[in-house]
C-alpha cells in the first residue's frame, strides 16, 4: 500500500507536528479504486485524519499520490446529473447573488466548476465567466448544456497571466486538493488588484460534523483536508489575502442527502445503496424534496481581497 501513498507536512503551515484523530479504514483495494461518482452516496471509506499541533488544520496523512488524484478526477464520471441539477442550480443561484453583493465587476473564474451550475448562474448575473475543471465528463456537460467556456485541465498548469480576473471562486474545492495553499497563492497571483476571492469548504467544526463525527457525510475518501472557519480563514490569509471575513449564502439539500450518515455503516451501505441511490425510484422521489438552510450550518465560506 505504501507505494500508492505519500506522506506530507501540514498543507497550511508546513510543519510536521500532528496528533492522530482517527485511523484510516481503507485497505489496498480501496486506494487502487478510482474516486466515487461525485453524487454517489458515500460508503464510509476514509483516510487517517490528523490535526496539526501548530495551526490546528485537520488533514489526511498519508494521501494518495497527487498524480493519481489528478488522474482519478480527470476520469471521474458525473453519473445521472439530472437528479441533482435542480438542487445545484438553486444553491448556486444564491452563491452568485453573494458574489454580486461584494463585486460588481465583469470577469470571473470558477476553479473546480464541475458541471457548470454556478457558472451558469454567474453568467445570468452579468459576469463574463470562465471555468476550470479536471473531470473531462463534467467539463463537457458544462459546455454542452450551458454553452460555458471551460478548460478541462489542472488549474495549476494553466498559468493564467497576472491580474487576469476580477473574481475567482472555489466552491467545495480545497478539501479535495493535496496542496491547498499553493492553489490559493496562484489565485492571488491571477486576481486583479482589489480582486475578490470566494472560497467554501465543508466545516468540520459545524453542528452536523460534531453530531455525526466519523459518520459525517463529508468524512470521505475524496476529502483530504478538513477545514473549520478558523483554519479556512488562516490559510486564506496565509496566501496573502486581506480583509478576510466569513460569508453565508442559502444552501439547498435534498431529503436523500440527509440519509448519507446512515449509509456510512458498512452493514447498511450495501443493502441500502441500490434502494437509495439517486437513480432509484425511491432515491429520485426523496431527491425532489428540497430543504433550504444557511450555508454556515455545514460549510465554511470566506471572502477575501487581493
Amino acid at each position: 500500500m505504501d507505494s500508492l501513498l505519500e506522506y506530507r507536512n501540514c498543507p497550511n503551515c508546513g510543519r510536521n507536528d500532528f496528533t492522530v484523530l482517527f485511523d484510516s479504514n481503507m485497505d489496498n483495494g480501496d486506494f487502487q479504486e478510482g474516486i466515487e461518482t461525485v453524487y454517489m452516496l458515500p460508503g464510509g471509506r476514509y483516510g487517517r485524519h490528523v490535526k496539526c499541533g501548530y495551526c490546528e488544520l485537520i488533514y489526511v496523512n498519508p494521501i494518495e499520490k497527487a498524480s493519481k488524484i489528478n488522474d482519478d478526477y480527470a476520469n471521474r464520471k458525473s453519473g445521472d446529473v439530472s437528479v441533482i441539477r435542480r438542487v445545484r442550480l438553486r444553491a448556486t443561484k444564491s452563491q452568485a447573488q453573494l458574489i454580486k453583493k461584494y463585486n460588481n465587476s465583469t470577469s470571473l473564474l470558477d476553479v473546480g466548476c464541475g458541471e457548470g451550475f454556478f457558472l451558469f448562474n454567474a453568467s445570468k448575473a452579468g459576469f463574463i465567466t470562465k471555468g476550470v475543471e479536471l473531470s473531462q465528463e463534467a467539463a463537457a456537460y458544462a459546455k454542452r448544456e450551458f454553452g460555458l467556456d471551460v478548460e478541462a485541465n489542472p488549474f495549476e498548469t494553466l498559468r493564467f497571466p497576472e491580474n487576469s480576473f476580477d473574481v475567482v471562486t472555489l466552491w467545495q474545492v480545497l478539501e479535495h486538493v493535496p496542496h491547498p495553499l499553493a492553489i490559493l497563492k496562484e489565485v492571488n497571483r491571477i486576481l486583479k488588484p482589489g480582486g475578490l476571492l470566494a472560497v467554501s469548504t465543508p466545516d468540520i467544526g459545524g453542528i452536523p460534523a460534531k453530531i455525526f463525527r466519523k459518520s459525517w457525510w463529508n468524512i470521505r475518501k475524496i476529502h483530504v483536508n478538513q477545514f473549520t472557519t478558523k483554519t479556512l480563514k488562516d490559510i486564506v490569509e496565509n496566501a496573502g489575502f486581506k480583509n478576510v471575513s466569513c460569508a453565508c449564502y442559502r444552501e439547498s439539500v435534498s431529503l436523500l442527502m440527509l440519509f448519507m450518515p446512515v449509509l456510512k455503516s458498512p452493514r447498511l451501505y450495501r443493502p441500502l445503496r441500490g434502494l437509495l441511490c439517486p437513480g432509484s425510484i425511491l432515491g429520485r422521489a426523496m431527491d425532489k424534496i428540497m430543504l433550504a438552510y444557511p450555508s454556515r450550518l455545514d460549510n465554511a465560506t470566506m471572502i477575501g481581497f487581493k
